[in-house]
């Protein structure tokens, strides 16, 4: 019976951090959308399209992933 909250925790962790590396990856990419990083593709070509959205996903926008989370967040 002493496993089962142990076990619980662990999942709530688990899910708790995949979240906020959904969060931090989509705010970086948001981000960088809306500043305007990568916009030497032409959006409305399928390839190009490709291209941008590769390019936006490997952008860093800000200096650490904690700021990310933070703005993803809405704290700051």
């Amino acid at each position: 019976m002493k496993v089962l909250p142990v076990v619980i925790i662990a999942t709530l962790t688990a899910a708790v951090v995949w979240m906020g590396a959904a969060v931090v990856r989509l705010e970086n990419y948001r981000y960088a959308n809306s500043v305007g990083f990568c916009t030497q593709f032409d959006a409305k070509a399928p390839q190009q399209r490709i291209d941008r959205d590769t390019c936006l996903d490997r952008t860093e926008t800000r200096m650490h992933w904690v700021w990310h989370l933070l703005y993803g967040l809405k704290v700051l």
